[in-house]
């Protein structure tokens, strides 16, 4: 028998068959995986629409049965918006009394999860037009303005549930403050004031506990906010963090005057250094601070008197400013002193309208009336997640 040498593989020059197959790429990948999901979420729709139908008509397809309700009368097509892209002539079974399937509605062209993506894109702040594109490009199909408008209005119902819901009997802290937003009256947009109170409850938890339109300086507006809370439960708040607005600081004396009130010290400060010539603002603004930043009130009080000892000849107007508002900036140091970094100034309500307005800015238009300004106002704010306030120190 002749011996026969291995044969040697040239290792050098790549066979055709060696060769690896062209990897995919991210977009192609994508969309063979969107086209799998498809084709299962179709027969899977299909499996269920024949298993409808046939517990309607009481009767496998071509039995004959003395319990058969109904008959058969074959299909119709139509096309279906998921998620996944436009599922295309889908069979839905129809009988000759009119069987109509509860996999959807009959005239509904997107599926529950599909509208409940558009409407949150929308109330990000997302432009209807891009909204339009952005749906177009995750499923195939572009909805009008007037779908993702009809889908965002879906929670005006959740919205008046959520303003009359009953609130906590305590909250240990509550901030007060308006801001405004433009809506449009008689064809002219006009800066409209909301009014918001957020609360702080004995757990540390926060949330939104009301707000409403009304002007900031209206002490009526403000008095009829905190009568709703009071009529949904609110029976005692520790301590009210706001701003000067004195039409507020009425309405908050006579709706809950046993209550302890911080003057927000950002605000004050601001208030302070309009009394003092800009290039000298920066250096009073150093010796401001320190009263609000001790270890106790007593020492803070001392900061105090030594400031007001020191500018009260040379910036007299400014050192009244900061007087008028004396036993009000200095109510934090009584709470816990864990939270006051936190009770010092009227931050928390501040940082929840410029999210709002971060979100509302991007659709770039006033709002078209004041319910739409409500709505995306609670639209936003049902989406955000407040930190928890720290317990106290023990």
């Amino acid at each position: 028998m002749v011996a026969t040498r291995p044969i040697q593989k040239d290792t050098m020059t790549p066979k055709n068959d060696d060769k690896q197959p062209t990897p995919l790429r991210q977009a192609e990948f994508q969309e063979l995986l969107h086209e799998k999901m498809r084709q299962a979420v179709r027969v899977t729709l299909i499996s269920i629409l024949e298993e409808e139908v046939e517990s309607f008509v009481n009767a496998p397809r071509y039995q004959r049965s003395a319990e058969r309700r109904d008959r058969r009368n074959g299909y119709y097509p139509r096309d279906l918006g998921t998620s996944i892209g436009v599922i295309t002539d889908l069979p839905v079974p129809r009988t000759r009394k009119g069987f109509r399937t509860q996999v959807f509605a009959r005239y509904q062209r997107r599926q529950a999860e599909l509208d409940q993506a558009i409407g949150d894109m929308f109330i990000l702040g997302v432009s209807t037009q891009r909204v339009g594109e952005v749906v177009e490009t995750l499923s195939g199909s572009k909805p009008s303005a007037s779908t993702v408008s009809r889908v965002f209005h879906t929670l005006e119902e959740e919205f008046q549930t959520w303003r009359q819901r009953p609130l906590a009997a305590e909250y240990r802290y509550a901030f007060a403050d308006g801001t405004y937003f433009t809506v449009i009256y008689d064809g002219e947009g006009c800066k409209t004031p909301i009014l918001a109170v957020v609360g702080i409850a004995v757990s540390g938890e926060r949330e939104l506990l009301a707000f409403t339109v009304g002007e900031r300086e209206n002490q009526h507006a403000w008095e009829d906010l905190l009568a709703n809370l009071k009529a949904r439960g609110v029976q005692q708040v520790g301590l009210w963090v706001s701003d000067g607005q004195q039409a507020l600081i009425n309405a908050l004396e006579g709706q809950f005057p046993t209550a302890a009130r911080q003057r927000c010290i950002k605000h004050k400060l601001d208030n302070v250094l309009g009394y003092v010539p800009q290039q000298h603002q920066e250096a009073i603004l150093a010796e401001l601070k320190t009263m609000f930043y001790q270890d106790t009130r007593e020492q803070a009080e001392q900061e105090y008197a030594a400031f007001c000892a020191k500018y009260a000849s040379l910036y007299p107007t400014a050192v009244a400013c900061l007087q008028r508002d004396h036993e009000a900036c200095f109510s934090f140091y009584a709470f816990p002193r864990a939270h006051w970094r936190t009770i010092r100034t009227n931050n928390v309500i501040e940082r929840l309208f410029h999210e709002v307005k971060r979100r509302s800015h991007k659709m770039a238009a006033a709002f078209r009336n004041e319910q739409s300004c409500l709505l995306l106002f609670y639209a936003v704010v049902r989406t955000l997640r407040f930190h928890r306030l720290p317990p106290p120190s023990k």
